[in-house]
């Protein structure tokens, strides 16, 4: 006997039996989290949604790919929220390599220089069906001071991102040098 007063060879049984219910329960358990993971509204996801659509109806690549494999883009941002409206919006928001950038355009004068820092920002609607559609896109250019210039583009940035082209036209590049 043992000091709980069973016998030890039911002590024994009882811990073995304790074994095979966790052993048998464990993969059931498992196999309940993973479906869980899987169908846990992901797809419910707006930032997922946006990356899955397509950047340019007519192409082959996603929002997602064409934004990670862009060279120009660093320390992109991710962000989802609800406007005023009630409308579920998705905002990436990435900085632009300037240098890289700048090399691309035509030599300028002594009065401006290229920006300390710019940002490229999109900005998605997520309909109630899931449709996804880019609603701004825009560029800001900041100097080393803390001056800034914001400019609103066009579609066009979107189709220039999909082509691995650079998206900000020269002009955004440069701010005055005075300031």
């Amino acid at each position: 006997m043992n000091r709980e007063g069973f016998p030890a060879r039911r002590r024994t049984l009882r811990a073995g039996l304790s074994r095979a219910a966790s052993a048998m329960f464990r993969p059931v358990l498992l196999a309940i989290l993973a479906l869980a993971a899987a169908c846990g509204g992901n797809g419910d996801d707006p930032a997922r949604l946006v990356r899955a659509a397509r950047i340019l109806p007519d192409s082959g690549i996603s929002v997602g790919q064409a934004l990670a494999a862009y060279a120009y883009f660093s320390n992109p941002v991710w962000e989802t929220y609800v406007n005023e409206q009630q409308q579920t919006m998705v905002r990436f928001a990435a900085e632009y390599d300037v240098a890289r950038g700048a090399a691309q355009c035509p030599p300028v004068g002594g009065e401006v220089r290229p920006a300390a820092r710019v940002f490229v920002t999109l900005v998605f609607v997520v309909q109630g069906d899931g449709a996804v559609a880019l609603v701004e896109t825009r560029i800001e250019a900041y100097s080393a001071t803390g001056y800034s210039a914001k400019y609103l583009t066009d579609q066009t940035t979107a189709a220039r991102i999909a082509a691995g082209q650079p998206c900000v036209a020269c002009m955004a590049l440069f701010l005055p040098a005075s300031l």
